[in-house]
């Protein structure tokens, strides 16, 4: 059993589904929903570990958590309350499916103190919504989001997802423009991959040329600056005040605890990860085992690269005299020389201490950070 509670960030992965899509990952179908009471009295024996914490942020998400009805919604926050001591400025996000929220539902998640929802909302495209085996049309997404107004949120992200075989710039910016005109409070930004042995993988369909993506991401980018959004992470975009607090303590390297199935955890440069199957999750949980499934140790000259790759995601770059600090430690010999050759190939840049990624470098971070692992 891990003991250390030094940390003030959780995740909680809820796993059921409407049906089991593409983009879903760790799903159980709603054929099995029988099984969400013992997956809550699961929920609640693994955070008891931790009992007592002082918590910042809390990230509902995973499969879909709304599908949940409003007594397991109740249930499920009854569960942190009483184990977690929840700051007054906690941020709280709860993720929802356009087509399984209500405007009753929605009043629960208010009155029990959710302040951030993350709808799935993905693409307004009937044809991608179906290629990503999506249940929801694009008039959920607009109800949804009225709905989740009309109940009092003022601080709501909207996925977007582009990238789709065959799709051609014209139709991203005509998506785009919808997910703008909902007039959201925060964009996060995903591209379509394939997996080797999926479906699509064994179908033979063929995303867009990397040339293509490049054209995608910087239009994106254009058009979300030109309607009052700044981007603060590479794939995150934000009204001004409205960046997720919980997502940046990934990026800064802070630690966080994970419960559910196939959730993560970091704490002090040691990760571990959940079992990933439902049934052996409860099981292992109520016979009193542990649910880890594995763990790893990064030594030190690790964390502070890692913490430097996801600095560099973030346009404030990374500080490197905190860097530095933190660690105990200047960046190893060859890592900096090789930081040094991207900044005169114009891929990076340090300005007032902080080392950023340069327009340019944005585009291949993904190389540059393989480059430097």
């Amino acid at each position: 059993m891990i003991m250390i509670k030094e940390f003030s960030s959780i995740y909680i992965h809820i796993p059921f589904c409407e049906q089991k899509c593409f983009f879903c990952s760790f799903v159980v179908c709603v054929s099995k929903k029988h099984r969400i009471d013992e997956y809550l009295k699961s929920l609640s024996l693994e955070m008891k570990k931790y009992k007592g914490q002082k918590i910042s942020t809390i990230y509902i998400g995973g499969g879909t958590p709304s599908v949940l009805n409003e007594e397991e919604i109740k249930e499920l926050f009854r569960i942190i309350k009483n184990n977690f001591f929840i700051q007054k400025k906690c941020e709280i996000t709860f993720e929802v499916n356009p087509d399984s929220m209500s405007f009753k539902k929605a009043k629960v998640l208010k009155a029990l103190g959710v302040n951030r929802i993350s709808i799935g909302a993905q693409t307004f495209s009937k044809k991608y919504l179906e290629f990503l085996g999506r249940t929801h049309k694009s008039s959920d997404i607009k109800k949804c989001m009225s709905t989740m107004r009309s109940a009092g949120f003022i601080n709501i992200n909207l996925d977007f997802m582009y990238g789709f075989p065959g799709q051609i710039l014209q139709e991203v910016r005509r998506d785009l423009k919808k997910m703008i005109n909902l007039k959201s409070d925060h964009l996060s930004l995903y591209t379509l991959s394939i997996e080797p042995n999926s479906k699509f993988y064994r179908k033979g369909m063929l995303l867009p040329l990397e040339s293509t993506m490049e054209k995608f991401y910087l239009s994106t980018c254009e058009v979300l600056d030109q309607n009052g959004f700044d981007q603060y992470e590479i794939s995150n975009f934000s009204q001004e005040g409205k960046e997720s607090k919980h997502n940046c303590v990934y990026w800064q390297g802070g630690d966080y605890v994970g419960f559910g199935i196939g959730a993560h955890s970091h704490l002090k440069g040691r990760r571990f990860w959940n079992i990933s199957k439902l049934y052996e999750y409860i099981t292992k949980i109520k016979d009193g085992q542990s649910s880890i499934e594995d763990k790893e140790y990064l030594k030190i000259d690790d964390r502070m690269i890692e913490q430097l790759l996801f600095g560099l995601r973030m346009n404030a770059g990374v500080n490197l005299g905190s860097l530095k600090k933190r660690f105990g430690k200047e960046i190893p010999g060859k890592k900096r020389n090789l930081i040094n050759q991207f900044i005169d190939d114009g891929f990076l840049e340090v300005r007032r201490g902080f080392l950023k990624a340069t327009k340019t470098g944005r585009l291949i971070l993904d190389e540059l950070s393989a480059r430097l692992i």
